[in-house]
């Protein structure tokens, strides 16, 4: 695993390993090392505690916090044009599946993009801590 850099953006990492972040006692948070962009990889933190002579560990998967903030704004803005959109049409047509649409696609690309890095990172992480 490799340190996290202290800069916000990160140029030329010709780095071995496979993630980045940090380890201490008890917690851990961690991200897979990408070569380009990717707004829906998954930041990973854990605990890790100790059970009847077991490791436990214990880990979330989350969105990057601006990546959901851009979501929720963007979101809210396709909703409220939504609304705009059924106040002023007298009877459905399709201007109102244009923001249904917009809607229904970001949520897929989302869940798409999130679960499938996620499920990549847990078949890491299950690598990395020998889990059964």
């Amino acid at each position: 695993m490799e340190t996290k850099g202290n800069g916000f953006f990160t140029f030329n990492n010709k780095s071995t390993k496979e993630y980045e972040g940090f380890i201490d006692d008890h917690h851990f948070e961690i991200n897979r090392i990408i070569r380009n962009r990717n707004s829906f990889l998954p930041q990973i933190s854990g605990s890790i505690q100790e059970n009847n002579n077991e490791t436990q560990i214990e880990v979330k998967m989350k969105l990057h916090v601006f990546v959901l903030i851009f979501l929720v704004f963007w979101c809210l803005f396709v909703l409220f044009f939504l609304i705009i959109v059924l106040i002023t049409v007298e009877k459905i047509s399709f201007d109102v599946l244009i923001p249904v649409g917009m809607l229904l696609f970001a949520y897929a690309l989302t869940m798409f993009g999130f679960k499938s890095e996620s499920m990549r990172s847990k078949e890491d992480l299950k690598k990395i801590f020998e889990a059964k």
